[in-house]
This record gives C-alpha cells, sequence and structure tokens, in this order.
C-alpha cells in the first residue's frame, strides 16, 4: 500500500470511471447476448414450426387428401362402369348364345336382335359379338366386319385373349360409332377352356367424364387413367392422349406399374406437385390424382410476421430487463459504496477514493487533509442504552460529519465508531476549523445520548505514502483521546 503511487492513476479511474464502465460494459455484454439468444430462438422456433407445418401441409396432401379424392372417384367409377361389366359377363354366359356359336347357326337375324335387345334394355351405345374362328365382327345394327388383329384399331381382341382375366376395359374412338368415346367392355366367352369368341358392350364417357371434372374442379387436383395401353385417360383437356405414362412420370413409371399403390412428390418450377396411384383390379386401369402446390410467398410472409413479432417482444422484454438491471445495479453499487447504517462511504470504497485524491494532490500540488474522529465512550453507550440507540448515535454522528464536510471533501466510516474525513484542497487551518464545526455540533445536537468526540488532523505531505498520512492522523487522535478527550489534536509533520 505505501508503494502504490505506480498504480494510483488506475485506482482513480477505478472509482470514477472503472466501475461504472465496467458495469456498464457488463450489462450491454448481457444485453447483447440476450438479444442474440431471444432473436435466434424466435428465428429457429419461427422456421421450425413453419417447417413442421409445411411437411404436415404434404403429409396430410399424400396421405389423406389424395387418397381420399382417389376413393370417392374409385366408387363413382364402380357405380359407372359395374352394370356394363355384370351386363357383359351375362352376355357372355348366355347358353343362347353358346348354342348359337357351336351349331354355326346361320341364322344372324337371330344374333342381331339379342344384340339389339340387349343395348336397348341397358342402355348402352353398342353391344358386339367377335367369333373366334374366323374373327367376324358383328353389331347390334346388322353390320358384319372383317377384324384385322395386325392393324392398331383391332388390337384389343388379341389383347383381351391374352389377358389372365375374364374382361378387359378398353377406351377408344371407333370409327364405327361416329368416333365417340366409348368404354368397352370386352368379355370372353368361354364356356369351358375354349374361347369360343369376345361379347360385350360399350357405354359412353361423358357421364365419366363430367364426373372427373367435378373433382377436378372442386378439389383443384388433375385426374387421370392409366389404361391396359399405358395411355393416359382424361389428361388435360383430352379423353385420351397419345401420351403415355412414361412421357408423363419418366422413370417413376416402372415402380407406379409395379405398385398398386404408390405416392410420388416432385419439386419442379418453384412447384410441388404430388402423385398418388391407385391400381383398379377390377378395372385394370391406375388411377392418378396429381395436385400441384405453388411455392408462393405465403410461407416466407408468415416467417417475416413472425420474425417482427420476436423483434418486438425481444425489445419489450430487453426494456424491462434493463430497467430491472438498472434498479439492482444502483442498489449493488451503493452497497458496494456506501455503509448501510450512515450512509457514508464504507472502506471498500473508500481506499481507492483515498489513493486517487492522493495522487491528484501530489501532481497538482494542492493540500489535502485527513480528519480521523473517534466517538468517546462508545462501548459504554452501546453497554448502558443497548446496540440500537448505539446505531442510532453512529448515524447522528455521521450526518454531522456529512453536513459539516459539504461538498468540499468525503466522510467514511473507517470501523466501528470511527470515521475518516478527506478534504482535498483544503489547508491545515480550514480542516481544524471543521473539526472545531463538528464539535459544536455535536455538542448542541439532540440524540438519544449526546457523547462526544476526539479528532485527528493531519495534513498529507508531498513524499508521504498512503499508510504515513494514516498513521500520523491515527496517532492525532490517539493524543486527543489521551489527553481528555472531546477535541482535536493536529499531527506532528512528518
Amino acid at each position: 500500500m505505501c508503494n502504490g503511487f505506480v498504480f494510483v492513476p488506475l485506482l482513480e479511474l477505478r472509482l470514477f470511471d472503472y466501475y461504472p464502465t465496467m458495469m456498464t460494459k457488463t450489462r450491454y455484454r448481457y444485453n447483447l447476448i440476450l438479444t442474440i439468444l431471444l432473436l435466434t430462438g424466435f428465428i429457429f422456433t419461427s422456421w421450425f414450426s413453419l417447417i413442421i407445418a409445411k411437411q404436415s401441409l404434404f403429409q396430410g396432401i399424400e396421405n389423406d387428401a389424395l387418397p381420399l379424392t382417389s376413393h370417392l372417384i374409385h366408387t363413382d367409377l364402380q357405380k359407372q362402369l359395374q352394370a356394363p361389366i355384370i351386363i357383359s359377363s351375362q352376355m357372355a354366359n348366355n347358353t343362347f348364345l353358346h348354342a348359337w356359336l357351336k351349331e354355326k347357326n346361320e341364322n344372324k337375324q337371330v344374333l342381331f336382335e339379342y344384340l339389339r335387345q340387349t343395348r336397348s334394355d341397358y342402355d348402352a351405345v353398342t353391344s358386339f359379338l367377335v367369333t373366334s374362328d374366323d374373327k367376324t365382327y358383328y353389331r347390334y345394327d346388322g353390320q358384319v366386319t372383317q377384324l384385322d388383329t395386325s392393324v392398331q384399331q383391332d388390337s384389343w381382341y388379341q389383347e383381351t385373349l391374352g389377358n389372365t382375366h375374364a374382361y378387359t376395359l378398353n377406351v377408344d374412338l371407333d370409327p364405327r360409332d361416329d368416333h365417340q368415346a366409348i368404354v368397352f367392355v370386352n368379355h370372353k366367352i368361354q364356356p369351358q377352356e375354349q374361347v369360343l369368341g369376345i361379347i360385350g358392350v360399350g357405354v359412353k364417357l361423358d357421364h365419366l367424364k363430367r364426373l372427373i371434372d367435378k373433382y377436378q374442379h372442386i378439389y383443384n387436383r388433375k385426374v387421370y387413367f392409366v389404361d391396359h395401353k399405358g395411355r393416359l385417360l382424361f389428361y388435360t383437356d383430352s379423353t385420351f392422349t397419345d401420351d403415355t405414362i412414361t412421357d408423363k412420370f419418366g422413370r417413376h413409371s416402372t415402380k407406379l406399374l409395379n405398385q398398386k399403390n404408390y405416392k410420388l412428390r416432385l419439386e419442379q418450377d418453384e412447384q410441388t406437385v404430388f402423385i398418388n396411384s391407385r391400381y383398379l383390379e377390377q378395372f385394370g386401369w391406375y388411377l392418378v390424382v396429381e395436385q400441384t402446390l405453388t411455392q408462393d410467398n405465403s410461407f416466407s410472409d408468415t416467417l417475416y410476421i413472425n420474425l417482427l413479432m420476436g423483434v418486438v417482444i425481444t425489445a419489450v422484454i430487453l426494456f424491462s430487463a434493463q430497467l430491472t438491471f438498472n434498479h439492482y445495479q444502483k442498489r449493488l453499487e451503493k452497497m458496494a459504496t456506501y455503509d448501510k447504517l450512515t450512509s457514508t462511504y464504507n472502506r471498500q470504497a473508500f481506499e481507492p477514493l483515498l489513493q486517487a485524491q492522493l495522487y491528484k494532490a501530489r501532481n497538482q500540488f494542492t493540500p489535502l487533509v485527513m480528519l480521523i474522529l473517534d466517538v468517546d465512550h462508545f462501548k459504554q453507550v452501546n453497554d448502558r442504552h443497548g446496540h440500537l440507540v448505539g446505531d442510532k448515535v453512529l448515524a447522528h454522528v455521521a450526518q454531522i460529519c456529512k453536513t459539516g464536510v459539504g461538498t468540499r471533501g468525503f466522510t467514511c466510516r473507517w470501523g466501528g465508531e470511527e470515521f475518516v474525513i478527506l478534504l482535498p484542497k483544503t489547508t491545515l487551518s480550514k480542516g481544524h476549523e471543521i473539526a472545531n464545526q463538528i464539535h459544536e455540533t455535536l455538542a448542541q445536537s439532540q440524540c438519544e445520548v449526546t457523547v462526544t468526540a476526539s479528532i485527528g488532523i493531519a495534513q498529507y505531505h508531498i513524499d508521504e505514502s498512503e499508510d504515513g498520512l494514516l498513521k500520523r492522523a491515527d496517532a492525532a487522535l490517539y493524543k486527543a483521546k489521551s489527553t481528555g478527550r472531546n477535541r482535536s489534536v493536529l499531527a506532528e509533520a512528518a
């Protein structure tokens, strides 16, 4: 301590600048960390919530919406096509036809009448029979033609024969029926192992097409089928086109055709395309439902709104935290600087203050005086009147010292009933005058117990250490107490 002059500039800053600056910097650093944590939390939470919401939306479309649409369409399709399938089955199992085919009955009018009656009874577009031995095509209206299985138009015949199912569904624009889009139900006539022919009916697709259009309009989803030829039915605005499943799905087409249920999600051109495929074994078709989501700015806008809310909430939290910090910082600074009982400087805060003032006095060649005050017979006050009264006495004495010093110096409770008064830029005579004023005020003031004080006064010398000044002032105090108390004594020169 006695060789501490080298560090005095730092100690001076420590009291008046360093401590507040350190506290302020710590508070700012804490605020910055809190801000970063809050904003990071809001950003991550908002981003993660949007990702979860987006994934939930996607999963809802893939696992619920598209399969439900597929189920509804399948149900309606069954209603539309179940009847012609049953009709074709009944025709294929008709004993009259079996007998007519086996006997090679030349009475074709009977056959035409049967086909006409069947068509009329079930409101079909057409009804027909093809014999397997000579591939003759008989139509309800009496037309008779020969099939040429080498051409695409009549390839359905071989496809039906080669199919393991008893019937196939074939969508075509048949020139024999004014190029109408018709679903032909082609059923094998096979009473035993031998196939005698193929018989069936054709129904219009108009109602089914309107049904598909309704679903596409209501749910904003594309609905189409993949037939046994791999063609896309009801694709875009056409009943069917030359586009195949490979043209549409490329490398995914194989998986789609090899699985009864298949889900596919494609990201393309800022759009997400969801595909749900379902194999309709009863019809030999694949039902495909497609929905497209445009990656608009709604997710980004939501994220920005959440971030704005996060910034506002962060600002409110930081403002509240700042008020709390300031409140507690002031309380902590007061606790760290002042004695709770007397509201004077405590020793911890006074020591760097003393060193700073000694440094100033030394470098600016200004006078400085120290007073050490001790309350006379204070132990007796505590013993006779109790510590509560003793505390009131100490607070009373401290208030008189602070009032006497005013803004000229600093008052510190040095320990117990001792006080140190530091008077920068004050001469020894002025310091003595202040000490006498304290004596007079104590004598005239009213308190629980009237007390006196002994004061030692020392003036700082330029080459003197802190300990040296304290020792001289303490020695003067001891002399004042030993010579009768209630007086001030000037310290001897250094």
